[in-house]
C-alpha cells in the first residue's frame, strides 16, 4: 500500500477453524511523516476491522 502517509504492505491469511475463519494480519508499514507514527497501528487495526465487514456483507453477512 501507498498513500501520502504512509508506504508498505500487509497479508491476510486465512485459515478454517470448523464452522469458523481465523484470519491473521502481518504488517510491513512505515510512516512518511514522523508525525503520523503514533497513529500508525490504530489505522492498521481499522482497516482490517473494515475489511473483514466488507467481506461479511459480501458474502451475504455471515
Amino acid at each position: 500500500m501507498e498513500n501520502n502517509n504512509m508506504t508498505g504492505h500487509w497479508t491476510g491469511i486465512f485459515t478454517a477453524k470448523g464452522d469458523e475463519t481465523e484470519i491473521d494480519f502481518t504488517e510491513q508499514v512505515e510512516a512518511k511523516k514522523w508525525l503520523l507514527k503514533p497513529f500508525v497501528k490504530s489505522y492498521l487495526r481499522k482497516q482490517q476491522t473494515q475489511f473483514v465487514a466488507d467481506i461479511r456483507r459480501a458474502l451475504g453477512g455471515m
